[in-house]
């Protein structure tokens, strides 16, 4: 599309002996001819960064060019180093994309000229249209392929695998990882078709970073999937925190988010196997959902015990998860509980906990004998501190403290 866009720019100038330029409707530059003559000090800005400085973008703004259905004359402001311009609006089918910029210093510029800019400035709503057309497809295409790639069907998977390869829609490198994004709302709403088009164009974002086929999108219910390269994931490891501040800003920080939880699964050694990245992914954010201190990235490399735990349903892990002595450690006192698992994550390290504590070491240890007294559990004993710990940890994991 750029190139395209860059030949249409390229000729108008040719033939008005102008600066053109064409910007999308961010006012983020597209393409710009090597005519620069009539440049401005903006322009040259633009150019070196690609899109317009927020004085500039204001100044954009008051002047209501998307009301424009034709070229528009636009004046000169000497604070902001802009000379006269015209702007005609790049628009197909009723869809605008973004304008078409010509300098006029001299006010040189005449109705034929002015012609000449709004059919150049239609040919590139046509190149823009076919673009997001052919857009529109490839993210259909590829999202519902997508979804096979993460089904639960061995056979579906290796289908979708080899279909995204041969179509052009991937370029295997290695392993592969799975990163998640989802979205916490305030209230019992959840997310809905604006949100989810607001993730899709956070995947898009991110997506373009990596390069042509070096990623794959899909936007489902309740979270956005990013399929990626695992030597992407290595190179770039910023990555799933771009993702969320990325779709926070999509999404708008507003009272309707809590925030949004960005998950990424262990790498998987083929795209066949990208299922098993997801689904640690999900794991991985329903344990930051109610373990905080994981929150809001996640690996599930890094969730522990608390990884296998993840992976059992929540209803099993509910009715056999928790042993009555940890049940009444948990009723009884608050403060031991919180006690006993960092005595435990810390292997028995009494001086340790007394230090994260902020307590004397007898003072933990007079904590411990009222834990062992309580849940009538020997924590000189292995397999006693085994089911004390994984009992907290499945407390932890289901909301119950």
């Amino acid at each position: 599309m750029l190139e395209e866009l860059q030949r249409v720019v390229e000729a108008l100038a040719h033939r008005l002996g102008q600066a053109v330029a064409v910007d999308d409707l961010d006012f983020r530059l597209l393409a710009y001819s090597a005519h620069l003559g009539e440049g401005d000090e903006m322009r040259a800005r633009v150019i070196l960064s690609r899109e317009a400085p927020p004085e500039a973008l204001a100044w954009l703004r008051r002047q209501r060019l998307g009301r424009a259905t034709g070229p528009v004359r636009l004046p000169a402001d000497d604070d902001l180093g802009i000379l006269p311009r015209v702007v005609a609006p790049v628009v197909y089918q009723g869809i605008r994309f973004g304008y078409l910029w010509l300098f006029d210093a001299e006010g040189s510029l005449t109705d034929e000229h002015l012609e000449l800019a709004s059919a150049a400035a239609a040919d590139a709503g046509a190149i823009c249209f076919r673009e997001r057309v052919l857009s529109d497809l490839r993210t259909a295409r590829e999202g519902e392929l997508v979804r096979d790639l993460l089904s639960e069907d061995e056979q579906v998977r290796s289908m979708a695998s080899a279909r995204l390869v041969e179509g052009g829609l991937f370029a295997p490198r290695g392993d592969v990882t799975v990163v998640v994004a989802r979205p916490l709302p305030t209230d019992a709403d959840g997310v809905d078709e604006d949100d989810r088009i607001a993730l899709q164009a956070a995947l898009n974002t991110v997506s373009t970073r990596l390069g042509d086929r070096g990623s794959l999108r899909l936007v489902r219910p309740d979270h956005a999937v990013l399929v990626i390269p695992s030597a992407t994931l290595r190179r770039s490891p910023e990555l799933p925190d771009t993702l969320r501040n990325t779709s926070l800003e999509r999404l708008g920080r507003t009272a309707k988010w809590r925030d949004v939880h960005v998950a990424t699964g262990s790498p998987a050694r083929r795209l066949d196997d990208a299922a098993t990245s997801y689904t640690q992914a999900l794991d991985a954010l329903r344990v930051a959902e109610f373990v905080p201190s994981f929150a809001p990235l996640v690996t599930h490399e890094s969730l522990g015990i608390y990884a296998l735990l993840a992976g059992q349903p929540f209803d099993r892990l509910g009715t056999y998860g928790v042993h009555p002595a940890v049940r009444q450690l948990l009723e009884t006192d608050r403060e031991l509980f919180t006690t006993a698992e960092l005595y435990l994550d810390r292997a028995g390290d009494a001086r340790a906990t007394a230090t994260e504590l902020g307590l004397h070491r007898a003072s933990v240890y007079h904590r411990v004998r009222r834990i062992e007294d309580v849940t009538e559990l020997d924590l000189s004993d292995g397999q006693h501190r085994l089911i004390l710990h994984l009992g907290i940890k499945v407390c932890r994991l289901l909301g119950l403290a």
